[in-house]
């Protein structure tokens, strides 16, 4: 009798414990380079040299783990098997995290995230954007930027929406070495 009371008592207990074990363990932090399937380049040299050696443009993408938006752009648009196998085959996929290189990120002039910037091996950017974009409009994007750059044509388009973006803290620190000076 006695037994039933204290189990009942620990009913409660329980459900509030396993709900609480349940969110933590939705709530791991997200790792977007550890959870990719696309083969991302650091920013340094090496893939500036890649992008000369095999006559791409650079995908560069500016993310932070902590932003929303950017795990929703990661997981609906940029981990699509269309995606993918596009930034694989015509760019040279390069990945800089805000958190581990703010002067690199504020070099690059990126105040909110998610952001792209598509450059070539020289610096001349094609195509910078910003916020969540949806599968399409990126591929279409993209497409549209390498037609343009395969006939010599620099378009230089900027668009975004900042309601799907979040904020890169100002950063005070060291400015970081831009491979061969390239400020895109």
């Amino acid at each position: 009798m006695y037994l039933n009371k204290y189990i009942k008592c620990l009913q409660p207990t329980m459900v509030i414990l396993s709900l609480f074990l349940v969110s933590a363990v939705h709530a791991e932090k997200w790792n977007y380079r550890q959870n990719s399937k696309i083969n991302w380049f650091e920013y340094n040299a090496f893939a500036f040299t890649e992008a000369q050696q095999k006559n791409k443009p650079l995908y560069i993408f500016v993310y932070s783990d902590l932003c929303s938006w950017c795990r929703k752009l990661e997981t609906e648009t940029l981990e699509k098997p269309a995606i993918r196998a596009l930034l694989s085959k015509r760019f040279v996929p390069v990945l800089v995290d805000q958190q581990a290189r703010p002067a690199l990120v504020s070099q690059l002039g990126i105040s909110l995230v998610p952001a792209s910037i598509l450059i070539t091996h020289d610096g001349k950017k094609l195509l910078r954007f910003y916020g969540f974009i949806k599968e399409q409009a990126l591929l279409d994007a993209l497409n549209k930027t390498l037609l343009a750059w395969k006939k010599g044509e620099i378009l230089e388009e900027e668009f975004g929406d900042q309601a799907t973006c979040c904020p890169v803290p100002p950063h005070a620190g060291q400015s970081e070495q831009s491979p061969k000076g390239v400020k895109p």
